[in-house]
């Protein structure tokens, strides 16, 4: 019983996704007995689940394999992991025994269950009662623990992630970036970046604001104003990648933090959303328009010039005519951008009044 209300207090403690799934895998490996405990996340994605490992724990240690900001271990299709596949099509706990071992998977679902990801067990034996007992309380407090980071870190209207959580989202990148390939001090347990980017390739950074919508609102109403920012975030998670990550970052602004990709295909998606924006008919509104910035997240950039170039390029845009996309590097190339004074330190940047 010590022993669990050590790991119960352990894992209420974890404020980050990661601790948090390192920490579940490490109690259910001790408590259980496991040989192995590997914690899977799925992701949704146009016809199929893309499902990768985030953390994994055996009696010797637990390893997390999911940095936040990269795609956790061995991402790919769930075709490719047969036993989470038949766990979803079978409707209970997969089981597996032989006589070396028995293999059992769980499925983690949300509060409104929606699927978050896999629990891969395997022991000796076939689990006891007292210990599927405590398999179930663990999945119970982990989904409890999920629901509370999900409430911490979501905008109430949209259901995007919030500015709080942009915050740590962009310190995060910068500090990967910044270490490519080197063990972190501060986290010895992940693991070092598996394949390099390709050449060119960079995390951005896109600032994006409805334009006129004081006016929508004047002319609409407030209800209506926030219909058309809901429905703008329903159309950002439908056009940007599952692991691009989503922000509104307060009134009519959102933040998009794309993965790694070249210039070229930066530009496209940022363009093909504001695209989709124009397109669409918004009810009573009809036609809504959106000017965009976005700005590289270099190697030797602090947050606040990440954010301040990408505010450079849309202010340029919505200066310049509005409902376009600009890039803070292009600006600056054919030289409609001057170099700018920025704040160099993160307490300056995040706790401005």
């Amino acid at each position: 019983m010590d022993r669990l209300l050590y790991h119960v207090d352990l894992i209420t403690r974890q404020r980050n996704r990661g601790e948090l799934a390192v920490r579940f895998v490490a109690a259910l490996a001790e408590l259980v007995d496991a040989r192995r405990v590997s914690l899977y996340k799925a992701f949704s994605s146009p016809g199929d689940i893309l499902v990768g490992r985030v953390a994994e724990a055996d009696p010797q240690e637990a390893k997390s394999y999911d940095d936040g900001v990269s795609w956790p271990d061995g991402t790919g299709s769930i075709d490719r992991f047969p036993h989470l596949r038949a766990r979803l099509a079978e409707g209970a706990s997969w089981v597996k025994i032989t006589p070396e071992s028995a293999h059992q998977v769980f499925d983690i679902r949300r509060g409104d269950g929606e699927l978050f990801g896999f629990i891969d067990l395997l022991t000796a034996k076939p689990l006891a009662p007292a210990h599927a007992a405590i398999v179930e309380g663990l999945l119970d407090l982990l989904r409890n623990c999920l629901a509370l980071l999900d409430y911490s870190e979501t905008d109430t209207l949209t259901g995007l992630l919030n500015r709080k959580t942009f915050d740590q989202y962009l310190l995060d990148i910068l500090s990967r970036i910044s270490s490519d390939g080197d063990n972190v001090a501060e986290t010895p347990h992940l693991p070092k970046r598996r394949l390099p980017r390709p050449h060119g390739h960079h995390h951005w950074l896109g600032v994006m604001d409805v334009d006129n919508f004081k006016s929508i609102n004047d002319r609409f109403g407030h209800l209506i104003g926030d219909e058309v920012l809901i429905l703008i975030a329903n159309m950002m998670r439908a056009s940007f990648r599952a692991q691009d990550q989503l922000f509104r970052f307060g009134g009519e602004e959102f933040i998009v933090l794309l993965k790694p990709t070249g210039y070229e295909q930066a530009r496209a998606t940022f363009e093909r959303f504001r695209q989709d924006v124009e397109g669409h008919v918004f009810p009573q509104v009809e036609h809504v328009t959106i000017s965009i910035g976005f700005a590289r997240i270099g190697i030797e950039d602090t947050p606040a010039e990440v954010l301040g170039n990408a505010d450079e390029a849309l202010y340029w845009a919505k200066q310049h005519g509005r409902n376009q996309t600009c890039s803070y590097e292009e600006l600056r190339t054919a030289g409609n951008l001057k170099p700018h004074p920025v704040l160099h330190t993160e307490a300056e940047m995040f706790n401005v009044q």
